[in-house]
């Protein structure tokens, strides 16, 4: 029996030619997109602003970010779209619920400047004739058309602001009441277990259900093993999106949508299911195109070359995931103890392991080095990161070893309001570290209740003599976890813990790629090559302490000398004469 809806799965992803499917455009029309659209809280709070008065909303950002899909979704709530109609490229719909229209425009960036100017101008307008409208457009194309339709210098600035800030409320733009939306900048991770769900829904699996070779097929053995697992494997696939979000990697919904389903499929089709084989082959080709390597982009023990096409895939392997030692190797590899692993991923674990092992035991000198086992040991390891039977606890731990050793407390700290006993920890560990960043030594730092800021000579390694330029005392520090409630989706609300300072007014959110600085710093590690992002962030706060915590002019010369003994501060007195030390 052949399910179509495979098909479909396969078009999804750029690892192949058969990708007709992997723009919004195309999907619409596909009879499967109703079943596995997403209904994002983005539309629905969209669709409730236009219901509320006329407005003019922009959306703007990425390619793939779901902005077609996006109008689609507002359309379809007020019953201006059939099911599976593709969208003009631009159309003005009246609905007769509202008694006004809303006029729409698919993708600006794709016209020319005489027609740009003409479409903007109109959805400007709508609002002033008691309409809404909804303009897609690419960043550069929307700030050039704005700027050709008003050359006021302020314009560029005004919009980008809104860009950044991204807070889904109704701004004022060169006389323009507008509600700008940068997709860019919308938290994808949140819709990744969602897409999963639908991706996997019973509807679309019946006709594997009933076929004669679902026992033999990987496609089917996949659907069933997430299924059965879906707990473990939304926390695993939502943490290594979350990783990628906080590093500056984002994925679009169409790079995660294009993950998702090679994950499932590997881009086999029915008729790739091969019928009298042994039940060991049967065992090797589910083991070769498991969801566990199509997730890191293997096929069994060997790389997928068309699968590095899939820009998730190369972010996985560029991290080396499956290279890092675990807690449970162990037992998998010296014990051989498959028990951790769930049910269905036990059984062909288990087979490959004896099979492959026992020949590779018999033909290797040196089992840890050689390039096969080593590959096999990788690739049972992918087995234990997406299938392991993970609690808490294990989940933190793993989450430690593949990413950070900080990246399980940022999710705590993200998703629930830590105590006093931890917000005085995180403290102590950033001050630590911020006495290291200045000072360029951990020495002295027990024994004193400051942290000194000295004159510095870049490039010249620790200098045993500092000129002292402020202090900043210990207890002046602070860490304020605030919940930053979305108003347009409720799912990305979360908590951010900021850094205070008694004398700075500003106060500096602690990302995790600072949050992951600060600990390797706490510990005396150098790092000599960080995210330009990351490196103007500190650089930003170091210029705002030194300013802020800066001597008067009238103080007293102070030197910092590092001795055996730790840090030592000097006092300076100069007069017409005499050098006085204290």
């Amino acid at each position: 029996m052949v399910n179509d809806y495979i098909n479909y799965l396969n078009s999804m992803n750029n690892a192949n030619s058969s990708n007709e499917n992997a723009l919004a455009e195309a999907q619409i029309t596909n009879p499967y997109y109703e079943k596995i659209r997403v209904e994002r809280n983005l539309g629905k709070y969209l669709a409730q602003k236009i219901k509320n008065k006329p407005t003019s909303i922009i959306l703007t950002g990425h390619a793939g970010d779901g902005k077609t899909s996006l109008i689609y979704q507002i359309l379809r709530q007020f019953d201006l779209l059939e099911a599976n109609k593709n969208l003009k490229v631009a159309d003005e719909l009246y609905s007769e619920r509202m008694g006004k229209s809303i006029f729409y425009v698919k993708d600006m960036s794709e016209l020319s400047e005489v027609e740009q100017e003409k479409l903007l101008l109109k959805c400007l307008n709508a609002k002033k004739e008691g309409n809404s409208s909804i303009l897609v457009s690419n960043t550069g194309p929307l700030l050039n058309t704005f700027k050709r339709v008003n050359d006021s210098p302020e314009i560029e600035m005004k919009l980008l602001e809104l860009m950044d800030e991204n807070e889904g409320i109704e701004s004022n733009v060169a006389g323009h009441e507008i509600l700008l939306i940068n997709m860019a900048r919308i938290d994808n991770v949140v819709l990744a277990p969602k897409l999963l769900k639908k991706l996997l829904s019973e509807e679309l699996w019946n006709p594997c259900n009933q076929c004669e070779k679902n026992s033999m097929c990987p496609i089917y053995n996949n659907y069933q093993t997430i299924n059965n697992n879906i707990e473990n494997v939304n926390n695993v696939l939502s943490a290594f999106y979350r990783w990628l979000f906080e590093n500056d990697r984002r994925l679009t919904v169409r790079q995660i949508l294009s993950h998702l389903s090679y994950s499932i499929t590997g881009n086999l089709g029915c008729s790739d299911v091969a019928e009298n084989q042994s039940e060991f082959q049967n065992v090797v080709h589910k083991f070769n195109y498991h969801s566990s390597n199509l997730f890191f982009g293997y096929i069994g023990i060997e790389n997928d070359d068309e699968s590095n096409q899939i820009q998730a895939i190369r972010e996985i392997q560029h991290l080396k995931l499956d290279s890092k030692e675990l807690h449970k190797d162990y037992s998998l590899f010296v014990k051989q103890d498959f028990s951790y692993l769930s049910r269905e991923v036990q059984s062909i674990a288990e087979q490959i392991w004896a099979k492959y092992h026992r020949e590779y035991t018999h033909n290797s000198l040196n089992l840890l080095k050689d390039e096969k086992p080593y590959k096999l040991r990788k690739a049972i390891r992918r087995m234990q990161i997406m299938f392991g039977m993970h609690d808490i606890d294990s989940l933190n731990t793993l989450y430690s070893s593949l990413f950070s050793p900080v990246f399980a407390k940022f999710l705590l700290i993200r998703n629930e309001e830590i105590g006093t006993r931890e917000n005085r920890e995180l403290r102590n560990k950033i001050t630590k570290a911020l006495y290291f960043i200045f000072v360029g030594s951990l020495n002295g730092y027990e024994n004193s209740d400051e942290i000194y800021l000295p004159l510095i000579r870049y490039g010249s390694g620790l200098q045993n003599v500092q000129l002292l330029q402020g202090k900043i005392e210990k207890r002046e520090i602070k860490l304020v976890q605030i919940y930053r409630e979305s108003i347009f989706d409720e799912d990305e609300s979360h908590y951010i813990l900021n850094l205070k300072f008694a004398k700075v007014t500003k106060s500096f959110p602690v990302s995790l790629m600072l949050f992951d600085y600060l600990d390797k710093t706490s510990k005396g590690a150098v790092s000599t090559r960080i995210n330009p992002s990351l490196s103007h962030g500190i650089d930003t706060m170091k210029a705002k302490l030194y300013e802020k915590y800066k001597f008067k002019d009238n103080h007293t010369t102070e030197v910092l000398v590092h001795t055996n003994n730790g840090a030592k501060v000097v006092r300076l007195e100069v007069d017409s004469y005499e050098v006085f030390v204290d």
